[in-house]
C-alpha cells in the first residue's frame, strides 16, 4: 500500500485531526509542506485540490478535501464509526461539537498574548467540558459515542491535547473526560505518531507568519509590519 500524503502548511493547524486519524488507523503517511506562494500556486495549477482548499489528503487513489470528510472517510475505513446507526449519529454529532470546541485552541496562536488565548480557552472549556463529561457518564463505557472507541473519541482527544498545552490543569474537574483522553493517547498508533518527526510543534508566531507568507495575507494586527506579505502580493 502506498503512503498517504497530507498537504498543508508546515504546522498542525486544521490538518492535525486528520493526522491523528491516520495515526490511529495505522495508515502510513507523509507531510507535504507548502512553504511559499509558489508552492501553493503550483499545487493549485496541478488540479489536485477538489475545491481549491487545503488540507489535501491523498489516500487510496483519492484526493480528499475538507477535514471533516477526511476524518469520516478514515473512520469508516478503520472501523471507528461504531456498530449501528445510533453510534454513527452520536459520532457525527459529537465531532461537530468538537469542531466548534477546537476552534478556540486553533486561534490561540493568533491572539495578541498567551493570557488572552488561555482566557478564551478557559471560557470555552467551561461551556463544553461539563457537557462532554455528562455525555461520557451517560454513555457508560468510558467512551463518548459508543461502547468502543470511535473517531469521536479521537477528535475529542486531539482537541483536548491542544487545550492541555495551553492550560495544563484544565481537566482537573472532569475526571471522565481526563480518563477518555488518557485512553486514546495510549493507543499504539497515537503513541507512535506523537513520538515521531511527523508531529509538528505547538503552533506559535512562526506558524502564523509562515501561513500568512504562503497566502500573502495580513498578519494579526498586533504583529509588527502586519501587512508585509500583502505588500509583496501588491508588488507582484
Amino acid at each position: 500500500m502506498s503512503l498517504a500524503k497530507l498537504t498543508y502548511f508546515r504546522g498542525r493547524g486544521r490538518a492535525e485531526t486528520t493526522r491523528w486519524m491516520l495515526a490511529v488507523t495505522r495508515t502510513a503517511f507523509v507531510n507535504i509542506p507548502i512553504d511559499t506562494p509558489e508552492d501553493l500556486a503550483e499545487l493549485r495549477a496541478s488540479g489536485a485540490l477538489p475545491f481549491d482548499q487545503m488540507p489535501l489528503l491523498e489516500v487510496d487513489g483519492r484526493n480528499l478535501s475538507q477535514s471533516s470528510a477526511m476524518i469520516r472517510y478514515l473512520a469508516r475505513r478503520g472501523g471507528l464509526y461504531g456498530s449501528d446507526d445510533t453510534d454513527a449519529m452520536w459520532c457525527d454529532m459529537i465531532s461537530g461539537v468538537v469542531a466548534d470546541f477546537a476552534e478556540t485552541a486553533l486561534q490561540a496562536a493568533f491572539k495578541p498574548s498567551v493570557e488572552l488565548g488561555v482566557a478564551d480557552m478557559t471560557a470555552r472549556f467551561a461551556k463544553f467540558g461539563p457537557r462532554f463529561e455528562a455525555r461520557i457518564r451517560e454513555q457508560g463505557s468510558g467512551y463518548i459515542a459508543a461502547d468502543t472507541m470511535t473517531f469521536a473519541d479521537v477528535v475529542l482527544a486531539e482537541a483536548l491535547s491542544a487545550y492541555l498545552e495551553w492550560c495544563p490543569e484544565i481537566l482537573a474537574q472532569t475526571p471522565l473526560l481526563e480518563a477518555l483522553y488518557s485512553r486514546v493517547i495510549i493507543t499504539p498508533g497515537i503513541v507512535a505518531y506523537l513520538a515521531s518527526d511527523l508531529r509538528y510543534p505547538k503552533s506559535d508566531d512562526d506558524y502564523v507568519i509562515a501561513a500568512a507568507r504562503v497566502l500573502q495575507r495580513a498578519l494579526p494586527a498586533h504583529m509588527p509590519d502586519a501587512n508585509r506579505f500583502v505588500a509583496e502580493r501588491t508588488a507582484c
